[in-house]
C-alpha cells in the first residue's frame, strides 16, 4: 500500500505516456498485485495543473489533455491525508533545507502509514536519501 506522487502520477496518465518508464511499469506491476495506492488530496490538483501546463507548452492538445484527466480520475488511489500531515510537512521542509511543502506531505503521508513512497523525482530521492523508504518507481516491485 505505498503511496504514489504527483511526479508518477503524471507519467502515468500524460498523453503519449512512454511505456518505457518506470512508472508506467511500476503502475502495471501495482495494480496487477491488488496493491491500494495511496496520496494526498493535492496529487489531483498538482496533476491536473501539470496536465494544463502540457497543453499551455503545445506538448499535448486540450483533447488529450481531457483524456488524461479522465484517466487520472479512474486511477486506483485512495486519497488518504489527514490535517497532521501539513504539521508533519512544515517540520520535514525545515529540516531539509526548506523544501516545497507539497513534496513533503507525500513524505509525511507514507511516513505516517509507515509505507513507502514511491516519487520519480531523483531530486527529491537524493535529498531525503537517509529515508531508504522514499524510492524510485523502477524499485517499487521488487
Amino acid at each position: 500500500m505505498p503511496v504514489v506522487d504527483a511526479s508518477v502520477v503524471v507519467d502515468w496518465v500524460a498523453p503519449g505516456a512512454d511505456c518505457a518508464l518506470g512508472a508506467v511499469g511500476a503502475l502495471e506491476r501495482l495494480v496487477a498485485s491488488g496493491d491500494e495506492l495511496l496520496a494526498p488530496r493535492l496529487l489531483m490538483e498538482e496533476v491536473a495543473n501539470a496536465l494544463l501546463a502540457g497543453v499551455r507548452r503545445g506538448r499535448w492538445s486540450g483533447v488529450s489533455a481531457d483524456e488524461a484527466h479522465s484517466l487520472l480520475r479512474q486511477l486506483p488511489v485512495r486519497l488518504a491525508d489527514q490535517s497532521s500531515d501539513l504539521d508533519r510537512a512544515w517540520d520535514l521542509s525545515r529540516r531539509y533545507d526548506n523544501h516545497p511543502i507539497y513534496d513533503l506531505i507525500y513524505v509525511a503521508l507514507a511516513e505516517r502509514r509507515q509505507v513507502a513512497l514511491i516519487t520519480a523525482d531523483s531530486a527529491l530521492r537524493r535529498k531525503l536519501v537517509a529515508l531508504d523508504w522514499v524510492i524510485a518507481p523502477e524499485d517499487a516491485c521488487r
